[in-house]
């Protein structure tokens, strides 16, 4: 049988996607799953957690610690990257701020201290600056409308709130005189019943030139905050003021003391620790492992885990290579603990060479999570539509098994597999939960987006848990980590790192195998998808659903042609042309779809009509937008773009990526809008010409692109 015959018969084989159905990954092979999951441990990465604490100043000496560790586990290069600050906003102060000390004490009419940062490290909200303030407190509600000031004089005084602090900031200070805040702001659901003790993570904003100064913010519990708004209103406060309760007016003044002492520095510093397991031949094909380091101290989860995670991985890696279980990898892998996003940003703007040599990025961000607190799952992401290829099916294969085998099945038990887990991964002092983890689409708010922006080009995803009701908060503590997850992710990660720097021509057969089986699973959601809608478009509606169900199999077919073609890189000859007969093959199949389509549309009494542009597009078809700037340049105007809040954040950032000189506003358009639908506008949101339309001007406006017109 010749090559080309027996790569053929393989697709065929695989045509079912393998990373639904196996529990063992053809990309992580059971000799490689058996080494790193005897070797990769979620007790040594649990231990890693013993650093210092974080923050500007200690920012510093945490990566000192990490590049100690990274040292004394065998990686090569390690160093520190000292970086600028990011500071898109041409306005922003460049400087960093670092927290010394912060107390909050009642001391009228009875003195109890109220909050520590020694205690609770979030308790002083980043930006806050040094103060030394007896002054009345001032209930002031939510403190972030007009009418919660009526009536009520806060000209030198510290008011009382639980609204957002930046706008608290701006009515109470700014415009009233406030002198501080103490707040009792959360991002929580429910705060005051669900979580009364928790204390929140804020920050007041980033000085500006021209601005008026931040004032001093300290953040208590929703308990403590409700109690002292109770006292104020006289109410009968907890029982620890019930004697002064009695004896004090019906509306006792209340005097605190607020004392924060912290420290500006300038310029604003930042940087990354990178190390370095060298490869055996190519060394511009990086595979880059990112978590981040800047949290504030109580960030046991984010992202603490995915730092420790990474330390084990390169722990891991470095001895079973040192002592030959495993190979040295034909490419590099590159371990980076990072200012998150933002040490990315200014690395790729000063160094925009280096975009040529890394070849993907994973991410680790919060991969600790003892899921059953609070119902979290372990989010692994898809990389957007613009940046689609082969990372996506070897991520989800590899995930896929590792949740099989730690899940219990009723059938898998009766086939006299072990119980609960088939093949588990069980740290010894973690816990026994199942692997609750789950491949999504594309979201950002991690490193791995800023190797997802066009203007860096390289595919990346993350692993991030959600929801997360303790993230940001005193309640991210080292109690509610799991050892077991640390090390079923750690695995996860470090079998994905070892296959994509290991991949190379022979294995690229099996890999386009499954992708062309994945890819006609996907084109088919997409089909079922447009025929869904156009089931249930009204009458009015009905040739707006027909166009729409055209292009989601039109943009599908090719988003999976652009994950075919990034195999190209690795392939021979022979594989070349399995990929050109595959790419060919989903041509025909967007054909046929379409016929089904047509019929559909017809059947519900549709007419076929001559595709022509509607008043709304028309005015997308001949303006083409194309990025301008530096890497650098683009970035910073990218990042302070402001479109429509009725376009999703996401589609506003992925409608960005996809301009390269050539495609009108219009494609754009019907690019992302194939993305929203095909994922759900529950997730993405709704896409429509005039969002577009407003963004790309707001765009321009910021010199982030320039738009010229053609004939359509």
């Amino acid at each position: 049988m010749s090559r080309l015959l027996r790569v053929l018969s393989v697709a065929i084989c695989l045509a079912i996607p393998l990373a639904v159905v196996a529990q063992e990954s053809p990309f992580f092979p059971a000799e490689t799953y058996d080494k790193l999951v005897n070797e990769i441990s979620g007790d040594i990465a649990y231990d890693k957690y013993h650093a210092p604490t974080a923050g500007a100043e200690d920012f510093m000496k945490e990566a000192d610690w990490v590049a100690a560790r990274a040292k004394s586990y065998g990686l090569e290069e390690v160093k520190f990257i000292p970086l600028p600050a990011w500071r898109p906003d041409p306005k922003a102060v460049d400087q960093n701020w670092t927290l010394k000390s912060g107390e909050l004490w009642l001391v009228a009419p009875k003195t109890i201290k109220l909050g520590d940062v020694r205690e609770t490290p979030v308790s002083v909200a980043d930006n806050s600056p040094s103060a030394d303030i007896t002054a009345e407190l001032v209930d002031v509600g939510e403190g972030i409308a007009e009418s919660d000031y009526a009536g009520k004089d806060v000209a030198g005084k510290i008011v009382l709130s639980y609204g957002r602090v930046s706008k608290v900031k701006e009515k109470a200070c700014w415009n009233h005189g406030a002198v501080g805040i103490v707040s009792y702001y959360s991002t929580r659901v429910s705060p005051w019943t669900d979580y009364p003790d928790q204390i929140a993570w804020s920050q007041v904003g980033h000085p500006k030139e021209g601005e008026k100064p931040v004032p001093p913010v300290f953040v208590v519990s929703p308990r403590t905050g409700l109690m002292l708004s109770r006292w104020m209103a006289g109410r009968a406060p907890t029982h620890i003021f019930a004697e002064e309760a009695e004896a004090a007016s019906a509306r006792p003044t209340l005097k605190v003391h607020l004392k924060i002492q912290s420290e500006l520095t300038q310029p604003a510093r930042s940087g990354m620790v990178e190390g370095l397991i060298r490869g055996t031949t190519y060394h511009d094909q990086a595979i880059v492992l990112t978590a981040h380091l800047q949290e504030e101290k109580t960030s046991a989860n984010d992202d603490r885990s995915g730092c420790a995670s990474l330390l084990e991985i390169a722990r891991a890696l470095e001895a079973m290579i040192a002592d030959g279980r495993l190979p040295c990898p034909k490419r590099d892998i590159r371990f980076w603990w990072t200012d998150e996003m933002l040490a990315e940003y200014v690395y790729f703007s000063e160094h925009p060479e280096e975009r040529e040599h890394i070849l993907a990025d994973v991410n680790q961000d919060m991969v600790g999570a003892r899921q059953s607190l609070g119902g979290r799952v372990q989010h692994v992401t898809r990389t957007p539509w613009s940046r689609w290829c082969f990372l996506n099916d070897v991520v989800e294969s590899i995930v896929t098994s590792l949740v099989l085998g730690n899940n219990a099945y009723l059938s898998s038990w009766q086939n006299h597999n072990p119980a609960p887990f088939s093949r588990p991964i069980l740290a010894h002092l973690g816990s026994r939960e199942p692997y609750h983890a789950v491949v999504v689409p594309f979201f950002d708010s991690s490193d791995h987006a800023v190797f997802d922006d066009s203007a860096v080009g390289i595919p990346g995803v993350t692993f991030t848990n959600w929801p997360d009701e303790y993230i940001h908060s005193s309640d991210d503590d080292l109690w509610q980590i799991d050892r077991t997850q640390l090390q079923r992710n750690a695995v996860a990660v470090a079998a994905t790192a070892l296959y994509l720097a290991n991949l190379s021509e022979a294995d690229v057969p099996t890999l386009t195998a499954v992708m062309a089986g994945e890819a006609r699973e996907r084109i088919s959601h997409d089909l079922a998808t447009g025929l869904s809608r156009l089931a249930q478009a009204p009458a009015a509606d009905r040739r707006a659903a027909y166009d729409d169900a055209l292009n989601l199999l039109e943009q599908a077919v090719a988003r999976e042609t652009a994950g075919l073609e990034s195999l190209r890189r690795f392939a021979d000859p022979g594989t070349l042309k399995l990929l050109e007969s595959l790419i060919a093959d989903l041509k025909l199949t967007e054909l046929n779809h379409r016929k089904r389509v047509e019929e559909w549309y017809q059947s519900l009494g549709g007419t076929k009509a001559p595709a022509a542009l509607s008043e709304r597009e028309t005015p997308l078809a001949a303006k083409v937008p194309r990025n301008v700037g530096t890497t650098g340049e683009y970035l910073r105007a990218k990042v302070r773009v402001e479109g429509p809040k009725t376009l999703h954040e996401l589609m506003q950032w992925e409608a960005l990526n996809y301009v390269d000189g050539k495609r009108s506003l219009l494609d754009i358009y019907r690019i992302v809008r194939a993305e929203s639908l095909s994922t759900g506008e529950w997730y993405y949101g709704r896409v429509t010409p005039e969002d577009i339309q407003a963004l790309f001007t707001a765009a321009e406006k910021e010199k982030a692109v320039e738009i010229t017109t053609r004939t359509p």
